[in-house]
Formats: structure tokens, sequence, C-alpha cells
């Protein structure tokens, strides 16, 4: 459950990812300039339900602190940061779309009148995954939006999202985050070279990088993988059973089974550096068994190393139709084997 702290690193969060963005908007909300209806573009990480949240703290805070931005601690700030405000509407996708009930919903309820101010906030995150009946039925509550509201549109490219949706949107695209700053945070983590390298290989999302630094998973996770490679490189079918005793009981959600499966293309792709770039240890996602990677490197032809790393990229596409994640890992593993012990 979130704490008041929470709404507070959602801010932090805002400022570390696009802190000219962030300051633009407080800025516009203290003039009172801010248009009815935002369309954010940017890839995945890049802060954009973050500001978009910051922007609805800073409409709703009641202890606006001296520097513009919202305090992050009253009861209006709290509640945005937990979706629980009566006022600020949260929609996201059920499942790989958004439906034409959720925006219903929403115009549902932006038609009554705000409960606690004189104002409504609604954020789409994921707009570019409305149906298209729910994007058309968006379009005419944009254009003629009822009383006092604001509308933030989040998509990851908005050339997905309708034109006539686009022209009547204030788009917004949001710059890539700072590599030297985005390295001086995965820093702070205090993590290991090589356990950095695959950080920054893995994600360029602040809040991602904490997610898997949380609870040591990442180390963890990557231990486990390194295992799992060395037994492959042995042709020891006890990969196999490591899936089930060492792999699951680490794997917390969706997006767990997504950066493992990542992680598994990334040691090949370590192989397949070394074996065809000569790529050093230090720029390896699994660098500190540099060693056991060239072995790799020189033990597969070039058909059996692209054919593993096909394979690989081709199962990663299951765990996107809910086929069982241990069979999906477990079809990875005799699929690497049948190819080493060629």
């Amino acid at each position: 459950m979130m704490t008041e702290t929470e709404a507070t690193k959602l801010i932090k969060q805002a400022e570390l990812t696009q802190p000219k963005l962030t300051k633009h908007f407080m800025q516009v909300v203290h003039d009172q300039d801010l248009s009815h209806a935002y369309l954010f573009s940017g890839f995945a990480g890049l802060g954009k339900l973050e500001l978009a949240k910051t922007v609805a703290m800073r409409l709703f805070c009641k202890n606006v602190q001296p520097n513009g931005m919202p305090c992050g601690a009253c009861n209006e700030c709290v509640r945005i940061a937990k979706n629980e405000h009566p006022d600020v509407m949260l929609v996201e996708p059920e499942g790989q779309s958004i439906k034409v009930h959720q925006i219903r919903t929403l115009k549902q309820e932006f038609s009554k009148s705000a409960v606690e101010g004189n104002r409504k906030v609604f954020i789409i995150n994921g707009a570019d995954l409305m149906t298209n009946g729910a994007a058309n039925s968006l379009l005419k509550f944009i254009e003629e939006p009822v009383g006092n509201v604001n509308s933030f549109l989040l998509t990851d490219d908005y050339h997905k999202i309708l034109p006539t949706i686009q022209s009547r949107t204030q788009l917004v695209e949001f710059p890539k985050i700072d590599s030297q700053l985005l390295i001086k945070y995965a820093e702070s983590k205090q993590l290991t070279k090589t356990a950095l390298n695959l950080v920054l290989q893995l994600t360029s999302d602040v809040m991602f990088i904490d997610r898997l630094c949380e609870d040591n998973w990442l180390i963890s996770m990557k231990q486990q993988v390194e295992s799992w490679f060395s037994m492959l490189s042995k042709g020891d079918y006890q990969a196999f059973t490591l899936i089930q005793t060492n792999f699951l009981p680490l794997l917390r959600d969706r997006e767990d089974q997504k950066v493992t499966i990542e992680m598994m293309c990334f040691i090949f792709r370590d192989v397949f550096n070394v074996k065809f770039k000569n790529t050093p240890a230090s720029e390896l996602a699994f660098g500190n068994i540099y060693d056991l990677i060239s072995q790799m490197a020189n033990h597969l032809s070039d058909n059996q190393l692209i054919c593993i790393i096909d394979d690989i990229l081709e199962s990663a596409k299951k765990q996107q139709i809910n086929v069982s994640f241990q069979n999906i890992l477990e079809v990875i593993t005799l699929d690497c084997l049948n190819q080493i012990k060629e």
C-alpha cells in the first residue's frame, strides 16, 4: 500500500526524468495557463505518468512549496498518488487494450460536478492502446469537455493516436533521459560493474531500476541465469530442473518474467558479441563470466548461436499470450541444450 512518501517519490521521479518539462508545467499551472488536453509522447520510462500525476498534484495541492512544486504530503497529493482522489481519474489498459466501456465510465464520471473542487483531471496511460470504438468515444469528450477538465493522454508513439485526437490535443514530446544522469542514478544503487551494465541494458526507466533492485531481485536472478548458462555450457540437463527449483520462486509477476527472458537473451547476445566482435568483458551484460562466455563462443557454430538467439526471441512472444511461463523457459532450455550438444 502506498504511503505519503510515495507521493513525494513520484514528484522526485518527475523532476529526475524530466526536469525541464516539470519546471515548465509547474509554471504553466502557476500562471493558470494549462491547456484542456495534452498528448504526452515518448518511450517507456521517460516519466510521462509521473509528470501527469505531478501536474495533477500541483493543481490540487493544499501546501504548494516555495519552489512551485506540490508538497507530496497533504491529503490531496497522497490520494492522487494512490489513485484514490475522486476528481482525478487514471485509465489504463484492461489486458491488451483500453476498451469502450472504460471510456464510457470515464465520461459518466466527468459529466458530474467535481466532488471536492471546481476541477477534474483524467489521465489515459497507454492511449495508443484504445480500441477504435474507445478512441472515437473519447474524441467528442475532448472536443466538448464538460466543465473545468484537464486531460493527459500518454503514449509511447503519438503517430499511433488518431489524427483527429492529435489535432485536439497539445503534443508534448518527451526527450530521452540524459545518459550520464541515468548512469549516476543506477550507480547510486551500489551495484557491481557487471550488474550495472546489465541494468543499463535492460532499461532507461529510473523507476524500473528501483523495481529491479528491490529486495536484491536483480542480483538473485542474474546469479540464477549465470548458473543456468554454466550448466548449459556443460550440456548438463540439470539446467532444465533449475527452472522449477530456482527460477520460478523468484518470479513476482509478468514483468519479472519478461526481464528473465531478456536476461537469457542478453547472455547469448554476449556470446554473439564476443564471437563476432571480440567485445571486451567490460562492455558485456555478463562480463563477470567472460571466460565461460568465450568458451561458449568458441564451441558454437555461427548457425547454432543464431538459432539459439532466434529460439529465445520467438519464445518471448509466447509470454505475451499467457502460455505457461515454466513451459516457456523449459522449452528455451531444451532448445539450447539441443544446439549445444550437437
